[in-house]
């Protein structure tokens, strides 16, 4: 039986990153937040974020985190400009949480521990007064009727009612750490357009199957395009791991979401699946890798042209071992129909043009994505056009506050998607608050 509705000032639902900095700024603006939280502890998202590490944000103004975020990306730039990594930054050194910047502008905390972000966080929410209630798995969100203002109901029959309630319960990809998607059932059942949940930063399946035979080998600072049917998209460098399915690793990552689309809109028009092909067939989404994006085919051909002539007795496998790993040049010997202990002087000329287009560009196809549980961030999510960017409220439910990954835009591995979480956390605690 439902017990009567416990009256709060502001509520806000999920501990994680957007919802403890909703809570910081609620407090400092003069009205404390009872915060809901389903695990035993707060920002279990936060503890499993850069591998234990905490890459909370990247280095830059607003204007280079809204490009991060392509053509959705202005939605988050007065988010960004009232609180962006400097801030949160700021925010962590006073509470004794130094954060350090890596070459390529990744943010992470001095020590490397992502622990030391949570306790900050929840150090910080609870000094300007946020009730953090722990084991409350809400069930659902609904308005009251003829009046201003929605309950707030948990599985144990606990209610809450407040006129300002902020969700910031996160995606559909960490089911294990309490983030299963139940933000977006009780946003729809409000009247929310729920765009399409997809996989975001998440690893890619491949036709082929031999990456399942060098799996664990990585390639570093490589660049990955995607290619679908005739047209180049996105295009990244960094890292490519290898996996029993196909690839993953940041560079992977971060094209995931355009091949993910790409795969569905060429399966809609018909587009056949099949054995990896050139970039330009059609019905196919490829990811080609490059290990030298500034060098031309012919260039790669000269190159191990020069390498074969100068070592004609070394075997094929060591040549190419100059540039790829060793197990997996032999692998693409294979691949190319050239036994890798064959000496180097010994390749025809048609074996040595493959193993060159190989040096040139790497292509796979795109079988599919892994499943949205194994994702880094979910895409899609509340449109857009219902949210008001400056106070990241509802334009159909009033006192309602939608926030992080709920909404509609992904960006980039990097500390991107933190950081958006931080921001529309912040932006959506402020304007709760007044």
């Amino acid at each position: 039986m439902r017990s009567e509705s416990l009256p709060v000032p502001l509520l806000i639902v999920g501990g994680g990153a957007a919802g403890l900095l909703a809570a910081i700024a609620a407090g400092r603006s003069g009205r404390p937040a009872v915060l809901l939280e389903r695990n035993r502890r707060v920002g279990a998202r936060l503890l499993l974020s850069g591998g234990g590490r905490c890459n909370l944000t990247h280095m830059g103004d607003a204007d280079h985190l809204v490009r991060a975020f392509g053509r959705r990306g202005r939605f988050l730039y007065g988010a960004f400009s009232r609180f962006g990594s400097d801030d949160i930054r700021a925010l962590l050194a006073a509470e004794g949480v130094p954060t350090k910047a890596d070459e390529e502008g990744r943010v992470f905390p001095a020590d490397d521990r992502a622990r030391s972000v949570v306790r900050a966080l929840e150090r910080a929410a609870r000094r300007v007064g946020t009730a953090i209630v722990l084991g409350v798995r809400v069930v659902s969100v609904d308005r009251v009727a003829r009046d201003r203002g929605l309950v707030v109901t948990a599985s144990d029959g606990r209610r809450w009612r407040s006129d300002r309630v902020i969700l910031a319960t996160g995606g559909a990809s960490y089911p294990a750490v309490g983030t299963t998607g139940d933000g977006y059932r009780w946003l729809r059942a409000l009247g929310h357009t729920i765009e399409p949940l997809r996989p975001a930063l998440v690893p890619l399946e491949t036709e082929e199957t031999w990456p399942a035979r060098v799996q664990g080998v990585a390639l570093r600072g490589v660049e990955v395009s995607v290619y679908a049917g005739d047209r180049v998209g996105a295009r990244r460098c960094g890292d490519v791991l290898f996996t029993h399915f196909g690839l993953s690793g940041p560079a992977v990552l971060d094209v995931s979401h355009e091949a993910v689309v790409a795969l569905g809109v060429r399966r809609e028009d018909g587009g056949t699946r099949g054995a990896a092909a050139g970039p330009t067939d059609c019905g196919r989404v490829v990811l080609g890798i490059r290990l030298d994006p500034e060098a031309a085919p012919e260039a790669w051909r000269e190159r191990l042209d020069a390498s074969i002539r100068e070592s004609p007795r070394r075997l094929i496998k060591n040549v190419l071992g100059s540039w790829w790993p060793q197990s997996l040049a032999e692998v693409l010997c294979a691949e190319a129909g050239v036994d890798p202990d064959t000496q180097a002087g010994q390749v025809p000329r048609e074996a040595r043009e493959r193993l060159a287009a190989q040096l040139s560009e790497l292509r796979l196809s795109v079988k599919g994505a892994r499943p949205l549980v194994e994702a880094t961030v979910t895409a899609g999510g509340v449109s857009l056009r219902e949210v008001d960017p400056r106070t990241m409220a509802s334009r159909l439910v009033p006192g309602l506050h939608i926030t992080g990954e709920l909404l509609d835009v992904d960006g980039p591995t990097g500390g991107y998607n933190l950081q958006a979480a931080f921001s529309t956390g912040w932006v959506a605690g402020t304007a709760a608050a007044a």
